[in-house]
């Protein structure tokens, strides 16, 4: 783990555990692994890691489970660098390529957003039975949605990580249906 300027990228074991959600990872170290995208140095992982309540070690964990590597544009032509894994070798659970945009507006509903947010909430609060999770499930129209969204924003706002925080966020607002 000397060279934190290195970029981190998921090996194919690292996207098969996350597609499987057996709980192999704990919930930190699973969100962890979720933000390694390829663009981050490990220095701002060991950081985010900080955030999360993990130690620096949580990184050398994920790279020595064979979950986590420098990504291959960061490591460039030094011997050591592992090759880049073929994509086709991708597990079923890897994001298909960009729908064409007809059938990217089928796959956003309130529902689908309702889903993520429920899925995100038992992780955040380890319990089905938070007021906000049942404000959410009683919530039937978008505006009613977006309302225990930003409530339950302001709750991660206090816990998570800005960067977290900022991808649930998006996600969100992904599944959201337009206008």
């Amino acid at each position: 783990m000397q060279d934190h300027a290195g970029l981190l990228e998921k090996t194919a074991a690292g996207r098969e555990i996350l597609g499987q959600r057996t709980g192999a990872l704990d919930r930190r170290s699973r969100a962890l692994l979720i933000m390694i995208d390829g663009r981050t140095s490990m220095a701002d992982m060991v950081s985010r890691a900080g955030q999360l309540g993990l130690d620096a070690s949580a990184v050398a964990q994920l790279i020595e489970g064979g979950l986590v590597q420098l990504a291959a544009r960061a490591a460039g032509d030094r011997a050591e660098a592992a090759p880049p894994q073929p994509r086709e070798h991708a597990p079923a659970a890897t994001p298909a390529p960009a729908p064409a945009p007809a059938e990217a507006a089928r796959k956003r509903s309130l529902a689908a957003a309702r889903m993520y947010l429920m899925d995100v909430m038992a992780r955040t609060f380890g319990t089905a039975d938070h007021p906000l999770r049942a404000r959410l499930v009683e919530a039937t129209d978008r505006a009613a949605v977006e309302l225990v969204f930003d409530a339950f924003q302001v709750l991660l706002n206090d816990t998570a990580s800005p960067s977290l925080v900022a991808h649930i966020e998006a996600s969100f607002r992904d599944l959201l249906p337009l206008g």
